[in-house]
């Protein structure tokens, strides 16, 4: 059976409502679910042009084939970056689901590392004790941001400016020849 708890934080002082102990949450088939602006999220707003734009979410918890609890966060959004080519801004899709197994131990996280096939895009973390889900989250999503974000085509600004009609250079001697007759000696 499985619980959803909907959250839908104002600010960042509701955060210990996303501190979750894993196993439990996992157990209990938890699902968490929200949404909220960039401002809740100052790692991934610290790496975008402003603060317009939020990211929902969806975090549920399972218990794996081999007993283990397993997470899978779900991120989507829509945030605004700069273009590192022309330096204007850009917008850009947040769209990441991972499932994420939970170790206690590095030897454990490493046993689970050695039984997962070298396509599974399963990750493992360690923890000890309860989970910040909203690291969890912001993590998901900063992982999901292109490392250099490009305008596929470019906004033209300068098209209009540079298409005025320009002077050559040799249209003074054409004017200096005219003046003086325009007569060869």
């Amino acid at each position: 059976m499985l619980k959803f708890l909907i959250f839908t934080p104002l600010s960042k002082t509701d955060m210990s409502d996303y501190l979750i102990v894993p196993t439990d949450f996992c157990k209990a088939g938890n699902v968490l679910e929200g949404k909220g602006s960039l401002a809740m999220f100052e790692r991934v707003a610290s790496a975008c042009a402003d603060t317009s734009g939020g990211l929902a979410w969806r975090v549920a918890g399972s218990i794996d084939a081999h007993g283990r609890p397993r997470l899978v966060l779900s991120v989507k959004g829509s945030i605004h970056l700069i273009c590192q080519r022309c330096l204007e801004g850009m917008d850009h899709q947040v769209d990441t689901e991972t499932a994420v197994v939970v170790t206690f131990s590095e030897p454990e996280a490493d046993e689970v590392e050695m039984t997962l096939a070298d396509d599974d895009p399963t990750e493992v973390i360690v923890i000890d004790g309860k989970v910040d889900l909203i690291d969890l989250i912001e993590d998901e999503a900063l992982l999901s941001l292109p490392l250099s974000p490009r305008h596929e085509v470019c906004p033209d600004k300068d098209a209009g400016r540079w298409k005025e009609e320009k002077v050559s250079p040799f249209a003074v001697l054409k004017g200096m020849k005219g003046a003086a007759g325009g007569k060869k000696k």
